[in-house]
């Protein structure tokens, strides 16, 4: 999103392009420093080793026979659309994972905080969308439209993520719930003050 603007008009050829200090948010790519998947389990914060431990014999038994009532509750659920039945087969599945435990392994998605950057950079026209470059510390990086991704923040790799400024909590909430699509939402006054007040510091 521009902060700032240096020209904003049309070329010879009525492609729209503009140019001036621009506020880029980012987060990390995936990598071993920043994980985009939790280690744990969402549902019981065990490992993806601890749910692939097999059942003793005992719980196994009670396990599969378990499973047997509950398919055949939920074909005849399927037949009769049975409300009771439906009931049942919930029933049949909150017993069957207590006997188990949790036995499929669902990490939890990380959220990094949300970096700012603040670069002088020139956007044209390609197709519907507005691209451009921009260099952070010798890294090239492609922008598109609002905030560098269309309204979302680009993925940087870790060197051009530890760069930024963090986002107030705030700002990001009013980002989350500005109502943006592919631009930027309601917000985009807030941001643009906020990144002018700290203008030093988001162009290092």
């Amino acid at each position: 999103m521009f902060i700032t603007s240096k020209y904003n008009g049309y070329n010879r050829n009525g492609e729209q392009i503009a140019a001036g200090l621009f506020l880029i948010l980012t987060q990390p790519k995936p990598s071993a420093k920043y994980p985009m998947r939790s280690e744990t389990c969402h549902d019981c914060g065990l490992t993806e080793a601890a749910h692939n431990i097999p059942l003793s014999s005992e719980v196994q038994a009670i396990s599969d026979k378990m499973h047997r009532i509950w398919m055949a509750i939920f074909k005849a659920r399927t037949v009769e659309n049975s409300e009771d039945s439906l009931d049942a087969c919930e029933v049949i599945l909150s017993a069957k994972h207590r006997v188990e435990g949790c036995r499929y392994f669902r990490p939890s998605m990380i959220n990094y905080p949300i970096r700012a950057i603040v670069r002088h950079t020139s956007l044209s026209q390609l197709g519907q969308f507005m691209m451009g470059f921009a260099r952070v510390h010798g890294e090239r990086i492609t922008l598109s439209g609002s905030y560098g991704s269309d309204g979302l923040p680009s993925n940087v790799s870790d060197a051009v993520y530890e760069r930024g400024l963090e986002l107030p909590q705030e700002l990001r909430e009013a980002w989350n719930n500005g109502g943006g699509w592919n631009s930027a939402g309601s917000e985009a006054s807030a941001m643009r003050t906020w990144a002018l007040k700290n203008l030093a510091e988001l162009r290092k």
